[in-house]
């Protein structure tokens, strides 16, 4: 599963003038896990998102959509911390995170990781892969520009 998109079911609650008690009643769950999954602190686990979408009469793929992977630093803007929070949150530097976001060092403790930045273990993997994926792509647009701006340099 995607990351569950927290503020798009809110919208689509408020949309359609459901309560937060009413869309619990109708999923199933509990009104906390309602007010968890829409603000972002937890990631819902499956069940509860398909729940939740099955209450709100959308599929899960609108809640939870399929596009490109969300980047550990996605994850860590849409729980609205900043790197210095997020490393409080696991107890290392600043830079650590830094680091970790751009895939440039990997972590001894995922798990730890995993539950500061509220994904399970596997979706904090495809998070940290997705980091390591922009930034290689990155750096290979960067090298590729530079070849042919070299290579006109000599042409010239």
């Amino acid at each position: 599963m995607s990351l569950f998109d927290g503020a798009r079911a809110r919208t689509l609650r408020l949309e359609a003038r459901i309560g937060i008690d009413d869309l619990a009643v109708a999923a199933g769950i509990s009104p906390n896990t309602v007010r968890y999954a829409e603000s972002g602190i937890h990631q819902p686990r499956p069940r509860v998102a398909n729940a939740i979408a099955k209450a709100l009469g959308v599929t899960l793929a609108e809640l939870a959509p399929c596009g490109p992977p969300l980047t550990l630093r996605d994850v860590r803007r849409r729980l609205g911390l900043t790197q210095a929070q997020m490393a409080a949150r696991i107890g290392v530097v600043r830079q650590m995170v830094s680091q970790v976001e751009r895939g440039v060092t990997g972590v001894r403790s995922p798990s730890t990781w995993a539950a500061a930045y509220r994904l399970t273990p596997s979706q904090w993997s495809s998070a940290q892969k997705a980091s390591r994926d922009l930034v290689r792509r990155k750096v290979a647009a960067q090298t590729h520009r530079r070849r042919r701006q070299q290579q006109r340099g000599t042409t010239a």
